[in-house]
């Protein structure tokens, strides 16, 4: 696995260097600026970003990634913040996961190697229900003239619902099919599902993505 840790904190990166290597190749950046090029330059299989960056803050550099990427790499936010406002800004700008300061360096890895077991889409491969499309593997939907450009995880729970369709899929499947046995808040996929719905809402789909009581998630198939 190769990870691009971008923070600034000499120490924090040092503790981060000790505990994951040799296991895990690290790259560091210190700026927004060169974490971002870093990013476009390297086939990383995870990113951990922190959010206060000099040059460039976090949620900066996570937008502009989803917007030039070729390729949908998984975003782990690192943040001393933690309200919920703030994870939603951070889901927001792109971010697969967020991990608050301080934090144990197991849970780390965890997430890490949880977000790096994510399976990736065949090359090419387009998804379509009705007049929606989904490029899984870039991260684009899209629905005639408009576009929009999911994190990682907010595809994958769209292409699992597009895949299930009509029927639901239980909130413990997505789950799981997301994180496998890596431990993750109550909230957390409740969060993805709603970046997903204000997402889907920039094509005029606010109402695709619903919640069956006592079933789980499912698109209303009414698309034209």
């Amino acid at each position: 696995m190769r990870v691009l840790v971008v923070e600034d904190n000499r120490d924090l990166q040092a503790n981060i260097a000790r505990f994951l290597e040799p296991d895990i190749t690290l790259d560091f950046a210190s700026t927004g600026p060169e974490g971002l090029a870093l990013a476009l330059a390297h086939p990383y299989d995870v990113i951990v970003l922190d959010l206060m960056l000099p040059g460039m803050d976090g949620l900066r550099v996570c937008r502009h990634l989803r917007q030039t990427a070729p390729r949908l790499v998984p975003v782990l936010m690192l943040t001393a913040r933690d309200t919920l406002e703030d994870k939603e800004e951070g889901f927001a700008a792109g971010a697969d996961d967020y991990l608050v300061k301080p934090f144990s360096l197991r849970e780390l890895r965890w997430r890490l190697e949880a977000l790096a077991r994510r399976p990736v889409p065949p090359s090419g491969r387009t998804l379509s229900l009705g007049s929606l499309l989904l490029e899984p593997e870039s991260g684009w939907a899209s629905r005639g003239e408009r576009r929009v450009r999911l994190s990682r995880t907010e595809a994958r729970v769209l292409q699992l619902l597009m895949e299930a369709a009509p029927e639901s899929v239980p909130a413990a499947t997505l789950a799981d099919r997301l994180w496998g046995e890596a431990p993750r808040e109550g909230s957390a996929l409740r969060t993805h599902v709603y970046g997903l719905r204000k997402a889907l809402g920039e094509l005029g789909l606010e109402q695709l993505v619903v919640t069956r009581r006592h079933e789980g998630y499912a698109l209303e198939v009414r698309l034209a």
